[in-house]
């Protein structure tokens, strides 16, 4: 097990864990939901190229997570390798490099994503809507405290 800073060797497998990863935020949405897989998705792409990247790997990359600035951008683990402790390890990690007042946005139906967040510190502060796809969705900011 280990933790290490992206490299572009990694890219396919974490373009493979986003795809595999993006719908299952909107488990307790209404709504049928249409992705674009990330590497085809230019504007999500511009903000991986700004951010600094960690990837956790056993035998493989099973999930990853980074950050421009102070705000978390990228907190993703495969969905096969959920419940075994990684999300726990990358927000450990990650809130080494992090001060506090370190922020996220979370869709606020997704309590499974918020409760990892709550345990290491995090609280929401705010909540604001985006139109996504035509659906009026809400979001949570929240901040590490």
């Amino acid at each position: 097990m280990s933790i290490r800073r992206y490299q572009k060797s990694d890219f396919n497998r974490l373009a493979d864990i986003y795809d595999a990863s993006r719908p299952d935020e909107f488990y307790a949405e209404k709504g049928d939901f249409t992705f674009v897989p990330w590497a085809e998705n230019n504007y999500m792409m511009t903000i991986f190229k700004g951010s600094e990247i960690y990837v956790y790997e056993e035998e493989m990359v099973l999930g990853f997570c980074g950050f421009t600035d102070n705000h978390i951008n990228w907190f993703f683990v495969h969905p096969d390798s959920r419940g075994k402790g990684i999300g726990d390890k990358l927000m450990t990690h990650l809130l080494t490099k992090l001060e506090r007042g370190a922020t996220l946005s979370v869709w606020k139906s997704n309590e499974r994503a918020k409760s990892l967040y709550k345990k290491h510190g995090f609280l929401v502060y705010k909540e604001f809507y985006m139109n996504f796809q035509g659906e009026k969705l809400f979001l949570n900011r929240m901040v590490y405290a």
